[in-house]
């Protein structure tokens, strides 16, 4: 773990370094700028010579093609409107041309500083020449380090001196580097009437700086001169936001501890191994203490579940620890601009990173204590649905963090989620059957038509479903292989469900021998009929077992029951063990089975001289009718109506239900 951690403060340090080669401060938009801004960057030799200082008296006239630069005593110098177009024309002409340069992948021959030099020459007549005029003329990779000039838009009606304000630029311009407040110049107001449009003042708040620094900081207008300058509150306010004790610590260094090594200076190398150390300092302890506390919490029963989150958020909850210490002390350090952005970055992304891998952990805790619920319960689906909703979760949690990152960045998420959106169309039309399958999975854990574990039938795909996903179920046949089916094909077929049977059912037709007498007939019927009433396993509140039929080859005898069995297994042991007994109870009554036979008949021609029956006695006729009586109501042949042969095997829902299916 000392390691990785060393390995950890390494890496930040050479980043930083890299940023050192080419610092550049945060606020040169005018100089390197960002994608956005395409402005040529400014070379050393194009700015002038910081030692020259114009004399007030030799100042040129505004207009004319040299720079107007004024003195600090005189901040009132106007240029006309009609003086600057020449010089304004030739500063577009110049900067376009070094956008194309950039645009067609090309490096300015020799880039020129118009549109910046051009602004930053002490007029402040729009909030954009405020900002450059302190911005530009304070570079010092640059060559340009003029406080000074810098200070040329400030109110100084509560300044003492013109050396007191070229001090606060120098505070302001650390200020602003060590936040990380980029100042896009493109987006920078060129109107000299600009109002701000929620107080309707001629005031202007840079939003970069409000948001990395505060409101503390703004510009005015002056109501005389009705020049841009940064206002006496925003000057006041500097001090307070310059971190004074590492100025002090700065200033008590010995002078080669001040030597730069990639733009950075050595003492601040050895302050950020420092700051490394105080916050593993500072992540120990609150791990440390975090831990116990929650393992105090942890020892109640229902809060068993915690415990892994006390063992694995310990990692995520160090690492925003020690990001967070880093973000608080960085800015006190006084990194250069390009140090102070790139720094500004690896912290964001630690902390982005931590965040997600923190709730990374508490969704596998909520997912241990759902799946604990959904085993608890007799559906198996939901067994299924808690590891698709933890993926869903986990994915969304990604997302938000990449969305944070970009928004963060800059980018505007409102029109990139836009542009996916249109572009989201043409990806939804050419994965439409991917949809399908996944609303079909939607559908599925909605309307539950079957679970895991069910034997099912889809669409002549038969066998036990073993898995539901988001675009397809998987069926495990029962000559054991996996069909996988798509989920929209079993929303849009019939699911016939056997695994959702109460319960099983009990049909065949026994065929006797028709030579079978009628009482053994009556007699094995209700043989059966106790057989069924007495068998584990079956339904006994309703069967039915009678003499349906005459066959072409047997007498038919339909045995119509349930069997009350939860798996195939039992059901096909009580079915062996009714079927066992039934042939051993035909075998007890002497009933034999029939199979189809075909019997000839032939019939023998009388003899010559053969004697004719006599027809005295009573006819035929009149026996077979009184045989037919005999069986009419009050006859003496036949069983009495309701009658058995050892007893009623009968059951009442059997009766009830055959007289309502007619």
């Amino acid at each position: 773990m000392l390691t990785r951690r060393l390995l950890a403060s390494v890496s930040l340090a050479c980043l930083l370094l890299c940023s050192g080669v080419g610092t550049i401060s945060a606020q040169t938009a005018a100089e390197a700028p960002a994608p956005s801004a395409r402005v040529a960057p400014t070379t050393p030799a194009s700015a002038p010579p910081p030692a020259a200082q114009p004399d007030p008296a030799e100042a040129p006239t505004p207009g004319t093609d040299e720079e107007v630069e004024p003195t600090l005593e005189e901040p009132e110098a106007q240029p006309s409107e009609a003086a600057d177009a020449p010089a304004a024309d030739a500063d577009s002409t110049e900067a376009a041309a070094a956008q194309t340069a950039l645009s067609a992948g090309q490096e300015p021959v020799e880039a020129a500083p118009a549109p910046v030099a051009a602004e930053a020459n002490g007029t402040c007549e729009t909030p954009r020449q405020a900002w450059l005029q302190l911005l530009y003329w304070l570079q010092k990779n640059e060559g340009r380090w003029e406080p000074e000039r810098a200070a040329a838009c400030f109110d100084r009606s509560e300044l003492d001196s013109a050396a007191l304000a070229a001090e606060r630029a120098e505070m302001l311009k650390e200020v602003l580097d060590a936040r990380s407040a980029w100042i896009d110049v493109d987006a920078l107001p060129t109107n000299p009437n600009y109002t701000d449009n929620e107080t309707g003042l001629h005031r202007y708040t840079n939003p970069a700086v409000r948001d990395r620094i505060g409101p503390e900081l703004y510009l005015v207008r002056q109501p005389s001169s009705r020049r841009w300058v940064f206002s006496a509150a925003s000057l006041a306010a500097v001090p307070d936001l310059y971190p004074k004790t590492i100025k002090r610590i700065q200033d008590s260094l010995p002078g080669w501890s001040k030597a730069l090594l990639f733009g950075i200076e050595l003492w601040k190398y050895g302050m950020i191994v420092l700051l490394f150390f105080v916050a593993w300092l500072v992540k120990s302890a609150v791990v440390t203490i975090l831990g116990r506390y929650m393992r105090r919490i942890t020892r109640h029963p229902r809060l068993r579940y915690l415990d892994r989150l006390v063992e694995h958020a310990q990692g995520p909850i160090g690492a925003l620890t020690m990001a967070l210490v880093f973000s608080i002390a960085l800015p006190y350090l006084l990194l250069p601009g390009q140090a102070a952005r790139v720094a500004d970055f690896a912290l964001e992304l630690l902390i982005t990173f931590a965040a997600v891998w923190l709730a990374y952990r508490l969704i596998d805790v909520v997912s241990d204590f759902l799946a604990a619920r959904a085993a608890t319960t007799d559906s198996k689906l939901d067994d299924q649905l808690v590891p698709l909703v933890t993926k869903v979760l986990k994915l969304l949690v990604v997302v938000i963090g990449g969305i944070f990152i970009l928004q963060n960045r800059g980018v505007n998420v409102g029109s990139l989620l836009a542009g996916l959106g249109i572009g989201g169309l043409a990806v939804a039309l050419a994965a439409k059957d991917t949809l399908a399958n996944f609303f079909g999975s939607l559908m599925i854990f909605i309307d539950k038509p079957f679970q895991v574990g069910d034997w099912v039938v889809v669409d002549s795909t038969e066998g036990v479903i073993e898995e539901v996903g988001f675009r397809t179920s998987r069926v495990r046949t029962f000559y054991n292989s996996l069909v996988t089916v798509p989920n929209a094909l079993v929303t849009n077929s019939m699911v016939d469900n056997y695994g959702a049977r109460r319960f099983r059912r009990y049909k065949t037709t026994l065929g006797l021998a028709y030579d079978t007498p009628p009482a053994k007939i009556e007699a094995f019927c209700e043989g059966v009929r106790a057989l069924i009433a007495r068998t584990p396993g079956m339904r006994t509140d309703f069967y039915m077992v009678e003499f349906t039929g005459f066959g072409a080859s047997a007498l038919e005898l339909l045995v119509y029951s349930f069997m009350d069995t939860p798996t195939w297994n039992e059901e096909l042991r009580t079915r062996s063990n009714l079927n066992l007994d039934i042939m051993r109870l035909a075998h007890d009554l002497g009933v034999s089975f029939a199979f189809p036979t075909q019997t000839l008949h032939v019939s023998s021609l009388p003899q010559m001289g053969a004697s004719v029956p006599s027809h005295s006695g009573p006819s035929e006729h009149d026996e077979l009718a009184a045989v037919v009586k005999g069986y009419a109501r009050g006859g003496d042949r036949g069983l009495p109506s309701g009658s058995t042969v050892a007893g009623n095997f009968d059951c009442d829902a059997a009766t009830s239900k055959s007289d309502e299916d007619g």
